[in-house]
């Protein structure tokens, strides 16, 4: 289907359109997820990836494919799957490395060259801003809606969000009625690659600078992924907020990581960092580590992104995101968004989450399901029914 913003000449707000669907484009479940985030999130065009997607085995062999599709968009000028493909080719390649900081930058190149006309200079409706932050700054664009505002959202992604791949969901939201800040925050984009920004579990820090810097008040944030923790605990320590909406219910990174783990390893993981032994934990996730090659990817995209140099200083310190110690303190408006089979976040962390959360002033929860393309990670297949549900909730939560 057409996106809005592939469209030359002048921006309109009307025509924004996304794709709709669940694909089976590999076999490998996270393989299989990331080509369907290409496709739905990134321009990628199903038939092409269909077509390829068989290929990825690897590392490699991915980094090979998204790179070729990429230069095919290239040649027949198709500047918004260009840049998707190679912004997503760039997701697995080792980070912090020339090679990758060559793809990233080239993305952004695609990007910002072939759609200046969504951004003010040229008459759109995105101001593109940076905010001063810990001798850094976090990238943030203020996206403005047609007419009168009916309120302001502030916007972010989670664990590996660039603010380019939100570009549409943004204009949606903003076609909404809505003034919308969105911004990279440490850890993510260029916030990290640019900054060396790392993630911090004070994500009220990062909210405050950008709230200060526009003068926000009476905010709805929304985070997606591991957004939803940030945004929950953002929400605990700052009162500009008023209403949260978590696009993915992660009560605490640990206890996401620890999910799918037996009774017996998450014991003596427990363990082990409570007595602070490094040398334990790192002698088992050595094996783990070398058996599976996505596993030793994800440790090498944690310790860049979380300013760790092993998986021991990670683990301790992805127990400091956790809403628990706060919860009680969100007294806002609350939505939580679940998905059923999220191959990234247990679906049963949910109870938890509702448990801790006694004190909202209302609190709603949605679960779409595969009958509407919504069971996946973010309900990665119907981003408008997502985008439409959140809009209405805050539309019917600023009425009360």
């Amino acid at each position: 289907m057409p996106l809005s913003y592939k469209k030359k000449g002048a921006f309109a707000m009307s025509v924004i359109t996304f794709p709709e669907g669940t694909y089976h484009f590999n076999d490998h479940p996270l393989f299989d997820f990331q080509l369907n985030r290409v496709v739905m999130w990134n321009h990628g065009d199903p038939a092409e990836v269909q077509a390829r997607g068989g290929e990825i085995t690897d590392f490699p062999s991915w980094e090979r494919v998204l790179k070729e599709l990429s230069a095919q968009a290239e040649a027949r000028e198709d500047w918004a799957a260009a840049a998707g493909y190679l912004r997503m080719a760039e997701f697995f390649m080792v980070p912090d490395t020339p090679e990758c900081h060559a793809v990233y930058d080239r993305a952004r190149e695609i990007f910002y060259t072939h759609f200046t006309y969504l951004f003010a200079e040229q008459g759109g409706p995105i101001h593109r801003e940076k905010v001063p932050y810990e001798g850094g700054v976090l990238p943030c664009w203020r996206v403005l809606p047609d007419g009168a505002s009916k309120g302001t959202i502030l916007f972010h992604g989670g664990n590996d969000s660039l603010l380019e791949e939100f570009t549409d969901a943004l204009l949606y939201l903003a076609q909404g009625g809505y003034t919308v800040l969105a911004f990279e925050g440490p850890g993510q984009g260029a916030a990290l690659r640019k900054s060396g920004l790392t993630f911090t579990p004070e994500w009220e820090k990062p909210v405050g600078a950008v709230l200060d810097h526009y003068g926000a008040e009476d905010v709805t944030i929304i985070g997606v992924s591991l957004g939803g923790e940030l945004c929950m605990r953002a929400a605990a320590m700052e009162p500009r907020i008023r209403r949260v909406v978590s696009w993915s219910v992660l009560p605490s990174i640990y206890g996401a990581l620890m999910a799918d783990k037996p009774a017996e390893i998450r014991a003596k993981l427990e363990h082990w960092l409570d007595e602070n032994n490094r040398d334990a934990i790192l002698d088992l996730y050595a094996g783990l580590a070398e058996r599976e090659p996505l596993f030793r990817w994800s440790i090498q995209h944690s310790n860049y992104a979380y300013g760790t140099s092993d998986v021991y200083e990670y683990l301790q310190k992805a127990r400091a995101f956790t809403i628990e110690p706060v919860a009680e303190r969100i007294t806002q408006d609350v939505l939580l968004l679940s998905a059923r089979e999220d191959l990234l976040v247990d679906f049963a962390l949910y109870k938890q989450e509702i448990d801790l959360l006694k004190n909202t002033r209302s609190l709603e929860f949605a679960v779409p399901g595969r009958a509407l393309n919504g069971q996946a990670h973010c309900n990665m297949g119907n981003t408008r029914f997502m985008l439409d549900l959140i809009l209405n909730w805050i539309d019917r939560t600023l009425e009360r």
